[in-house]
């Protein structure tokens, strides 16, 4: 997968409803960064989900579903970003066999374009273009994982905390291979 994708409304309410529940009860830590190459890491909140089988199994496998892919899930947690925790450009894996899929969970108060918290994505091989997405409510969005990319805060005027669900994946392949054989006639 090479490209970059987008998925509105990806959960169902009642899933939205659970990943709310969970993450508004779990345990934040302070002091997460995007393990940037230039050092220029600010710290955010996160925490971690990967001893919660509705993130390891039961969204692994809507994601294994949309995508058409099956997937070892290397690590899932929530990000979480207030004004000023502005993330750092970085890759999540340098292997070409990988994905990232973000689920943004975070309720808007208004519909505006100058919120900011977008997820920015440079495009590959083109080093005039980021991509910009927005982190509208239950929008998921997948990309190779080796993508630099980083995910902005909100703006001084908004006041609630940009989440995050991030799943970090490795496509498992397909070991079934065709094997030739060669039939001599005597």
């Amino acid at each position: 997968m090479d490209s970059i994708n987008i998925y509105d409304n990806f959960l169902s309410n009642e899933d939205l409803q659970k990943c709310n529940q969970y993450i508004s009860s779990g345990n934040w830590f302070y002091g997460h960064t995007s393990a940037s190459s230039t050092g220029f890491n600010t710290p955010f909140w996160t925490t971690d989900l990967m001893k919660n089988e509705f993130f390891t199994d039961y969204l692994k496998k809507k994601i294994e579903k949309k995508l058409n892919k099956q997937f070892k899930l290397k690590r899932v947690y929530a990000n979480g970003q207030t004004y000023g925790q502005d993330g750092s450009f970085h890759q999540d894996d340098t292997k070409t066999n990988t994905t990232t899929f973000c689920i943004y969970t975070t309720q808007l108060p208004v519909d505006n374009d100058d919120l900011n918290g977008y997820l920015y994505i440079k495009i590959p091989n083109n080093a005039k273009y980021i991509a910009c997405i927005e982190p509208l409510y239950n929008r998921g969005v997948s990309f190779p994982s080796y993508y630099y990319h980083k995910g902005g805060a909100f703006n001084r005027y908004v006041q609630n905390m940009r989440i995050c669900i991030a799943f970090k994946l490795e496509e498992i392949l397909s070991t079934n291979s065709t094997i030739s054989t060669t039939r001599l006639l005597l």
